[in-house]
């Protein structure tokens, strides 16, 4: 079973990241959760956070429902990341929208490894964590819920799209690792895909500029942006490209900034608005 509590407690008996509880003040609301997801595949409980908007409990709301947005952190990153990046329940609130934060693993490239069985992300968060969210909250479903990542975080959520659509309704990337080829040696990708030498089909169906033509004639909505000091910058450039090429619509912009938290906080707003967009308005 899922286990449940709110961020003050987890924080302040010292699960958290964070150093201490007196740091975390702005942060306790009570309408943010830390939950534990048991992952069958992974054989653990998984940690993840949910940031509730400030009307989900009011009485009056008790029969509506709400879309969710999942925000996948980056390498080396948890599910506390977004949290410490940007204000989730003031923007939770604003755009009357459940937040949901899984964690990834620290390297986990959101696959299920075919050379690591401890490494099942994917499953974990398509089958056990969407399925855990929709149980226990009032959610719209599909038909309300996008996805969205940085760096890693943003080769997960546009993979996700590309090889489940029918989950989706939009997702988009923020300094996305959009293209793995070029990173043979980077971030432990080997150790969750194999050699690329040895198996360079694997690491290409696993691209997000190659997966990008399975969306073709999907409708979906799709945001992609990257700094323009970025190292990444060349990938998101291939993604936008191949994207023309198989005519899959991208709204696609380069902004000041490096791969850092100061550029994804200046953006995760705007990618927020532009997900709303695709929500069914039923």
């Amino acid at each position: 079973m899922p286990l449940r509590m709110t961020i003050a407690g987890v924080l302040c008996l010292g699960l958290s990241i964070l150093n201490s509880c007196e740091r975390v003040k702005p942060l306790i609301s009570g309408r943010v959760h830390i939950e534990y997801v048991s992952s069958e595949s992974m054989h653990k409980y998984i940690p993840l956070a949910t940031v509730l908007p400030e009307s989900y409990h009011k009485q009056e709301n008790r029969k509506r429902r709400y879309p969710v947005i999942y925000l996948l952190h980056g390498y080396s990153g948890d599910y506390m990341q977004w949290l410490k990046i940007a204000d989730l329940p003031a923007l939770a609130s604003k755009y009357e929208t459940i937040l949901v934060c899984p964690d990834g693993g620290y390297d986990s490239w959101y696959v299920d490894s075919p050379v690591d069985s401890t490494i099942q992300y994917e499953t974990h968060i398509l089958r056990e964590v969407i399925t855990y969210i929709d149980t226990t909250y009032r959610t719209m479903g599909w038909r309300g819920r996008a996805i969205t990542g940085l760096s890693m975080g943003g080769h997960g959520a546009l993979r996700f799209l590309s090889l489940y659509p029918d989950s989706f309704v939009a997702a988009s990337s923020m300094s996305g690792i959009l293209d793995l080829r070029p990173f043979p040696n980077s971030w432990n990708i080997e150790g969750r895909l194999g050699p690329f030498e040895k198996y360079k089909q694997r690491w290409e169906r696993n691209s997000n500029v190659i997966l990008v033509r399975r969306l073709r004639g999907q409708r979906k909505g799709i945001m992609v942006d990257c700094g323009s000091d970025d190292f990444a910058l060349a990938v998101n450039r291939a993604y936008r490209d191949s994207a023309r090429v198989h005519d899959v619509p991208v709204e696609y912009g380069e902004f000041p900034g490096k791969h850092n938290r100061d550029y994804w906080a200046s953006r995760i707003e705007a990618h927020i608005q532009f997900l709303q967009q695709f929500f069914s308005k039923s």
